[in-house]
């Protein structure tokens, strides 16, 4: 189940396997809980071919290559999904630049229970209830960190059905000698960009941080990144979990 973690860590499985992805992610958080997020996205076009090909060889295998690409996603879509959950679509703008696919996208949230249920949709897991929440961390501190919610489920457009389960070894051996040798060249393409890798995620508090387990703090943000120079030997925690002054605020934590 792909999660919510950094407003983006869904991608991030992928993005470890492909390195063929710029995200940048920057959630800032007031005082009263509501805030402000902006996400940026982009992917070459020789990358999209390559994961084009990966699906149409074989779509049962490449399902994991099935992560939203800037043409994925649209406005409508975003707006009904924001509409009733305190999220206000400020900025949608699809474009090409320097001629790669890139996505900008802007919302204003009333707290992160609506972010997390619209992020969820932009990160193509509209089933998923993981977010980010904030609890009361005790001594007038609050912890932002993981959450499960209750969002409501949409009932699939035609009834599912389940496929029998097939071991990856025997699906291997059966496989014809050239689509292996072509998912291996696709493969080849997709490693080949790993120094495309760039991606970061930035969360604000409204606090003073006491602790967090990002690997760099700036002021109140911490900052989780991934690039093609630390992704073989990164150890970070990519789940966050920030600790910080509760002082001035008017926040409502949720109860455990």
């Amino acid at each position: 189940m792909k999660k919510f973690v950094l407003l983006a860590i869904a991608l991030l499985a992928t993005l470890m396997v492909t390195g063929c992805v710029n995200f940048q992610s920057n959630t800032d958080i007031k005082s009263d809980g509501s805030g402000v997020a902006e996400i940026s996205m982009s992917m070459s076009p020789s990358i999209q071919e390559a994961l084009a090909e990966m699906k149409e060889l074989d779509p049962g295998q490449s399902e994991d290559m099935d992560f939203p690409l800037p043409n994925d996603l649209e406005k409508a879509e975003l707006e009904k999904a924001a509409k009733g959950h305190g999220v206000k679509i400020k900025k949608f703008e699809k474009a090409l630049v320097d001629g790669r696919e890139s996505l900008e996208i802007v919302l204003e949230f009333d707290d992160l229970e609506g972010l997390s249920y619209v992020m969820n949709r932009v990160m193509g897991d509209g089933s998923s209830g993981d977010g980010m929440g904030i609890f009361d961390a005790g001594d007038g501190n609050f912890v932002l960190k993981q959450t499960t919610y209750d969002f409501p489920v949409e009932a699939p457009a035609e009834e599912e059905v389940e496929e029998e389960e097939i071991d990856p070894m025997d699906d291997m051996q059966n496989m014809d000698p050239a689509q292996m040798q072509k998912q291996m060249e696709i493969m080849g393409k997709l490693m080949g960009a790993m120094a495309e890798l760039d991606v970061a995620f930035r969360i604000t508090v409204p606090g003073e941080i006491i602790s967090s387990n990002a690997p760099l703090t700036e002021g109140r943000t911490s900052v989780w990144s991934v690039n093609s120079s630390n992704m073989m030997t990164m150890d970070q925690e990519m789940e966050p979990e920030i600790v910080f002054s509760g002082k001035g605020l008017k926040l409502k934590p949720i109860k455990e």
